[in-house]
């Protein structure tokens, strides 16, 4: 499917989807509090104005299948024929899982969480406005869903939304650390996409695009923003979003789920605590070890191709880099200062971790390379 990115969308453009898609009822999904100290609220509402409209935000971050489930019957009682989703990437995913559940609602929805490829049919148009820069989930065909403490990803070409809209004013009114993670986030995401199994010459130019992006402006759009900066920010991790689209991430996204799920650590925060360590991981690859069909020098390659992006010499001053940025931008990676310091953390970490995701990593590591990673 081929999805329309309107940039620095405003409320006229708006407007002018309602009349091209010849849209009733508007199904708005936001956040509960962020809705209305982004400014999304005005935003949405202006253009809104004389549209009937249902407003569902009674829901968790990290969406919860439950959650889902019951945004549905609402969307299901409401008859809108039209979803917007505005703000971060849990907003996004819960849009996109009840606008999947409802329109295959022939099929039980905990058994699309457990097998994507049941989806057979398309759900209503779905606009999506990210309020914060870093998920990318505005420019993929994936959405996240919690059961039971496990974490799913329910993935279709059917689920990518329909529009993407761009806009910084809504990140301004971000703390430093909110803006601090959803970067993190983006740059892990570029990173792991250019040297994912997964990667094609299409996903690595958009990932060759934001690593260079979000590398040059993230400190500064957390310490000193200003509107280029976000707008840099903000564009970059829509570029993040179109990689992992094609590629999708690797290891350091696969660990990092149980940070936040069982030591309530924010996804982009959660995804550095490891992520500048596997530069080093992966450029020790060998003919024995290398999981990607294209070669261990194809690999080498790759990880080389990013220090260049990052302006560094070898993968221990990528990682050198990477962490002195995170403590530049005040970003904890100190497993005890976080509060993981037993040695049954690491095993619950390890334990928790999506085997699918590891396997797209270059470098293949069993359970034993993870404790040592982590210790």
């Amino acid at each position: 499917m081929i999805q329309i990115l309107i940039e620095k969308i405003s409320s006229t453009d708006l407007k002018e989807i309602f009349t091209k898609y010849s849209c009733n009822k508007i199904f708005l999904v936001t956040g509960k509090n962020s809705y209305q100290h982004s400014g999304a609220r005005d935003f949405i509402e202006s253009a809104l104005e004389g549209i009937e409209y249902v407003r569902f935000s009674e829901f968790e971050q990290n969406p919860k299948y439950d959650d889902a489930i019951r945004g549905v019957e609402i969307y299901k009682q409401s008859n809108c024929d039209m979803i917007i989703a505005i703000g971060g990437g849990s907003v996004m995913d819960m849009a996109k899982l009840i606008n999947v559940f409802s329109s295959n609602s022939h099929i039980d929805s905990l058994e699309i969480v457990q097998n994507s490829k049941l989806i057979n049919k398309k759900g209503n148009t779905l606009v999506a406005i990210p309020t914060t820069a870093g998920t990318g989930s505005e420019a993929t065909h994936f959405a996240v869903v919690y059961h039971n403490k496990k974490k799913y990803s329910v993935a279709h070409d059917f689920i990518i939304p329909d529009i993407a809209g761009l806009n910084s004013m809504f990140s301004f009114s971000q703390s430093k650390y909110l803006t601090a993670c959803s970067g993190l986030d983006a740059l892990s995401q570029a990173i792991e996409s250019y040297w994912s199994v997964g990667a094609t010459e299409e996903s690595k130019q958009y990932a060759k695009e934001a690593i260079q992006l979000l590398s040059i402006n993230l400190e500064g759009c957390v310490l000193s923003p200003n509107t280029e900066r976000r707008e840099a920010i903000i564009h970059g991790a829509y570029l993040a979003g179109k990689a992992i689209n094609i590629s999708k991430t690797t290891a350091a996204h696969a660990i990092s789920y149980a940070f936040t799920t069982y030591f309530s650590i924010p996804h982009g925060h959660a995804v550095f605590l490891t992520l500048p360590q596997f530069f080093i991981v992966n450029s020790r690859i060998t003919n024995s070890n290398v999981n990607d069909p294209r070669g261990e020098e194809y690999v080498r390659n790759t990880i080389n191709d990013i220090c260049k992006l990052l302006n560094v010499e070898t993968p221990e001053d990528a990682c050198s880099l990477l962490y002195s940025l995170t403590t530049k931008i005040g970003v904890e990676t100190s497993f005890v200062k976080l509060g993981i310091t037993k040695e049954s953390d690491i095993k619950l970490i390890v334990d928790s971790v999506n085997l699918e995701r590891m396997k797209n990593n270059p470098v293949n590591l069993d359970r034993e390379d993870l404790i040592t990673i982590l210790n």
